[in-house]
């Protein structure tokens, strides 16, 4: 599921005063060069700033600490501190009255955007860290790898490069005894290369292992494998040379493995979906029923299309979603707000109750429900 913790951690900051969210987009097709990032930088700034001109509703407190807010991000972002190399995008958040200041770093490129509002805007950040972590361990007979991280951002963690008996020694060794040898040397390389991605497995937050090599190789390193990482093995292999491969290719191999892991995945959450919607059973689809398990905090997995979207309403005291705006709120007669983006707020109640959030792109079963649906844990 989505690692959507830094997501749910801007979320807890809601003590009613306003935040800015400000995502900087790091595609290097587009924003390569430092001039052109100054570009994107003035460009939000200028947004947010008539933003807080136009803004209806904001004390004169709140509008001074979010102008200065406005500099604070701004002076950030074209001083030397931001961390550019290697990140897709930036997410930024600032509210001073919450002291809140915090950077993230995504994976993959964003589109640049600027919100401010009542809470943190996560939904970009939320599709952005959906790729889970890999731990992957590529061998042969002489050599082994240990690699973590997102896929696009995939770092060696160690490098097993040891003598491994190749050809025969002129010691007057017998022929059986010399491969008995051999093999003993393989398999204490093998179980040196499997120790190691089980000590990183529980020293580090991973969701997916996978193991690459020769098919006589890999089995046998599996077999060392701590139970834990087995049942987090991605099926099929990476497919690669290990003598010859370097990180780029490692990264695109892993890739293709990881496209039909995120499918199986997908596939079998879409099935029990389809199974629980209707029948009783613990799953529902469409904006109404899916807002009314949000409303009773019993969604366990939020699936939404990523084109879902359309307006709604919340009361603004206890935090009922609902499809129209009008009147007082039927819970408890609260104040009802009109939302323009429901598929934002649908995302925060989820995280706000505990459940995953999977954004559904591989396959169109999500459709017929209109775009969203949830898994329930009751």
């Amino acid at each position: 599921m989505a690692p959507t913790d830094p997501a749910r951690r801007l979320l807890e900051h809601r003590t009613g005063h306003p935040v800015i969210s400000l995502y900087l987009d790091l595609d290097p097709e587009r924003f390569a060069t430092a001039p052109a990032r100054a570009a994107q930088v003035r460009s939000l700034i200028d947004q947010a700033a008539r933003q807080l001109d136009a803004a209806d509703g904001l004390g004169h407190d709140d509008l001074v600490t979010l102008r200065a807010d406005l500099r604070r991000i701004d002076d950030y972002l074209n001083s030397r501190e931001p961390p550019f190399q290697g990140a897709g995008a930036l997410g930024v958040f600032c509210s001073g009255r919450d002291d809140l200041f915090e950077v993230i770093q995504l994976p993959r490129p964003t589109p640049g955007r600027v919100v401010i509002g009542r809470v943190a805007y996560v939904e970009p950040l939320v599709e952005a860290l959906q790729q889970r972590r890999w731990l992957v361990a590529l061998v042969n007979r002489r050599v082994g790898r240990v690699l973590g991280g997102p896929v696009d951002r995939l770092e060696e963690h160690a490098n097993f490069d040891e003598y491994v008996h190749g050809q025969h020694d002129q010691g007057g060794w017998s022929q059986a005894r010399y491969e008995r040898s051999v093999e003993k040397d393989a398999e204490d390389h093998l179980r040196r290369v499997a120790d190691g991605v089980n000590q990183r497995w529980r020293s580090e937050r991973f969701d997916r292992a996978a193991v690459g090599g020769p098919v006589e190789i890999v089995p046998r390193l599996e077999s060392h494998l701590a139970a834990e990482v087995k049942a987090n093995l991605a099926p099929g292999r990476v497919e690669v040379d290990l003598s010859s491969a370097n990180d780029d290719e490692v990264r695109r191999a892993l890739a293709k493995l990881v496209v039909e892991d995120e499918k199986e995945l997908e596939r079998e959450t879409l099935d029990r979906l389809a199974a629980g919607v209707g029948s009783g059973g613990r799953a529902v689809g469409g904006p109404e029923d899916t807002l009314e398990a949000l409303n009773e905090r019993r969604v366990q997995t939020l699936l939404l299309e990523p084109g879902f979207d359309q307006r709604g309403a919340r009361c603004q005291s206890c935090g009922l979603l609902m499809l129209k705006s009008g009147g007082r709120c039927p819970a408890d007669g609260g104040v009802i707000e009109q939302l323009e983006h429901l598929r934002e707020a649908a995302i925060e109640a989820a995280l706000g109750q505990g459940a995953d959030v999977m954004i559904v792109r591989h396959y169109p079963g999500l459709g017929p429900l209109q775009g969203i649906g949830a898994l329930l844990r009751y």
